[in-house]
């Protein structure tokens, strides 16, 4: 049986939101837009330019009026916003499209020079045919051209046997979402896509019983982020039409999620369009008797608790306790750790690149015999993260320089991570998933980041908060030796060694006393080489000199403490880059945990490739492969 041990402790996260807890319904302020009026309809709000495109039967300013309620058509109305939250009179889109028929709703592509909207099919002057059921609704496109829109196109898939409607274009315009009623759906009014084929569309595609029911789906949006909404009232809801949304992943759509309730209400909530990020947009709901369009705004977030980072290790010691009265002949232990790693010894040590599926293999042979007294044994292992917010950057910085933060590596199973929040002491703010910031004094700083984050299978909106302390310091003292390399090893020796080299950055920070830097002077003229050489990403016995030099300083003196930034060569390509980096800051760390030194003193990270601070204590005849920057401080 073979045993493994941990020499950093980790915590698995078994419920990754314990701490916030769930937050039932995401909350918003919504209200009516200054546009909308009780006396006529305005829905189906889309963005264009500056402001806002809708369907309306209000009013066009035109010289023909209709008298009769019943009959009033819609048209296209465009509006945009004055200073602060007012807005100018809407007006007709377009004269271009307007016809005496219904018009509306309308979708643009990304850059607002194709419009494809829906109108009756039977355009004529008879305002008895506005009504007539028999007149189905179409898809039609047109293109602006000097400013009009012209080159009215009707979709290919038009029929006068069903309707085609609500429409809605993905941003890159190759795909088009629309509401049919056309033979061979779940029953009534079913979503379809088609996708764009270089000059035309193909055939519509049925999004599914995960999407349809046997009611209506209508009214479908897709933000940039992938979210596809909808109305339907077939779903379960409040009543009427509720506004749902899904998500097409690896091919599936996932569960139709119901939005709250400050969006849906008991009564018609349909057309609802929003940013990237589901913090800002509007709908349309008839809740005051007559359609209007309503403005939704998140309430922003708040952190109540952040729990402290936690870093991944994946370093193992491996030993066997079942062939252990083996040891009293000689034989060897032979462990294979997969891509051509063997290490040799009963009990060995290994840091794996990540997480993942690995195999090891273990094969007992009898040193006169050559021959296996045990049979290669394998033993499977999963390797995982730790379910967190996760916040990637360095742990000390120099004032007034830029320092990177990286919350992409946050780990979340089963959900979506809709917004990031950082706060560096002034509130929590929405932002990216990196960020950059300086200070501009030095001191010991506490680094917050929190995420929302919404469940693929349920919709469960749930939040969570990370936080890290960095130490900002006014210099670094750059140790330099007088040739860079001490005459004691010479560069051939260095070449002619195997394996991945990695140049030396030496740092002494400003809080650390004389005889303390002394100490570490001391050390570095002692060892034999500056650099620190990998084989398979072990590391070199010829770099011992240096790291034990460096590993004697920490366990003399618990005061201090040493930060390792690693990175890798810029040619690499970019994952190469930080898979190398993070293995050779495994490695480094396992190496100095061996030698006993309080854990607390030393920390090893990579960082794939960036601009290294420092210029690395190498000759210009080694060839590098990375570079280690070694920063000694007050421990924290």
């Amino acid at each position: 049986m073979i045993v493994m041990t941990r020499y950093f402790y980790i915590f698995l996260l078994m419920m990754f939101f314990l701490a916030e807890g769930f937050v039932r319904s995401q909350t918003y302020n919504v209200q009516t837009t200054k546009f909308s009026t009780r006396t006529t309809d305005e829905f189906s709000p889309v963005y264009y330019k500056e402001g806002i495109v809708f369907c309306s039967n209000q009013r066009d300013n035109s010289l023909v009026s209709y008298k009769n309620e019943s009959n009033r058509v819609f048209k296209i109305f465009y509006v945009t916003k004055k200073a602060g939250a007012r807005w100018n009179s809407p007006n007709l889109l377009s004269k271009e499209i307007s016809s005496d028929v219904n018009d509306g709703p309308v979708t643009f592509n990304g850059t607002g020079n194709i419009m494809y909207f829906s109108r009756n099919n039977t355009v004529n002057n008879f305002l008895k045919n506005i009504a007539d059921t028999s007149n189905r609704i179409g898809i039609y496109s047109a293109e602006l051209v000097d400013g009009r829109w012209s080159k009215i196109k009707p979709f290919r898939y038009n029929n006068p046997f069903y309707s085609l409607g609500t429409q809605a274009l993905t941003s890159d315009g190759k795909r088009i979402y629309f509401s049919s009623d056309m033979p061979g759906g779940c029953g009534g009014m079913d979503l379809y896509y088609c996708n764009w084929n270089n000059n035309d569309w193909d055939k519509p595609v049925n999004l599914g019983s995960m999407i349809n029911t046997s009611k209506n789906e209508s009214f479908p949006f897709l933000n940039k982020s992938g979210m596809l909404f909808f109305a339907s009232d077939g779903h379960k809801g409040l009543g009427g039409k509720d506004i749902f949304y899904s998500q097409e992943i690896n091919g599936k759509w996932i569960t139709p999620v119901h939005l709250d309730a400050d969006i849906n209400s008991s009564a018609d909530d349909f057309g609802l369009v929003t940013d990237s990020t589901f913090e800002n947009g509007y709908f349309s709901t008839n809740r005051r008797n007559s359609d209007d369009i309503f403005s939704f705004t998140i309430i922003p977030t708040e952190f109540a608790h952040a729990d402290s980072l936690r870093e991944n290790n994946f370093c193992f010691t491996f030993y066997d306790e079942r062939y252990q009265k083996l040891d009293t002949n000689p034989v060897t232990y032979q462990w294979d750790f997969g891509n051509g790693i063997k290490r040799m010894g009963t009990e060995v040590k290994h840091c794996f690149p990540g997480p993942g599926n690995y195999s090891v293999k273990l094969s007992i042979i009898d040193n006169l015999t050559r021959q296996p007294i045990v049979k290669q044994v394998e033993y499977k292992l999963e390797l995982e993260n730790i379910l967190q917010a996760y916040i990637h950057s360095y742990n000390v910085g120099i004032i007034n320089k830029s320092f990177s933060f990286d919350a992409s590596k946050s780990t979340v199973k089963g959900s979506r991570i809709l917004k990031y929040y950082w706060n560096f002491g002034d509130g929590f703010k929405q932002g990216e998933a990196s960020i950059k910031r300086v200070f501009s004094k030095k001191g010991e700083y506490t680094i917050q980041m929190g995420i929302v984050t919404r469940a693929d299978s349920s919709g469960m909106i749930s939040k969570t908060c990370v936080q890290k302390k960095i130490k900002i310091y006014d210099t670094c003292h750059a140790w330099q030796s007088s040739g860079g390399l001490p005459e004691k090893k010479t560069q051939s020796s260095v070449n002619s060694s195997q394996g991945k080299t990695l140049g030396v950055n030496i740092c002494l920070m400003d809080d650390l006393s004389i005889d303390q830097k002394n100490n570490i002077e001391h050390a570095l003229t002692k060892s034999e080489i500056l650099v620190v050489k990998f084989n398979d990403n072990e590391i070199n016995p010829v770099s011992n000199s240096f790291l034990d030099g460096l590993a004697d300083v920490l366990k003399k003196d618990s005061t201090m403490r040493l930060e390792m930034n690693v990175f890798a060569r810029e040619e690499k390509k970019p994952d190469e880059r930080i898979e190398n980096s993070e293995n050779w800051a495994q490695e480094l760390e396992f190496y100095f945990k061996n030698k006993e030194i309080n854990e607390k003193s030393f920390h090893s990270k990579g960082f794939g490739f960036s601009q290294a601070t420092l210029k690395p204590l190498e000759s210009k005849s080694i060839l590098l492969d990375g570079v280690v920057e070694f920063y000694f401080m007050k421990n924290w």
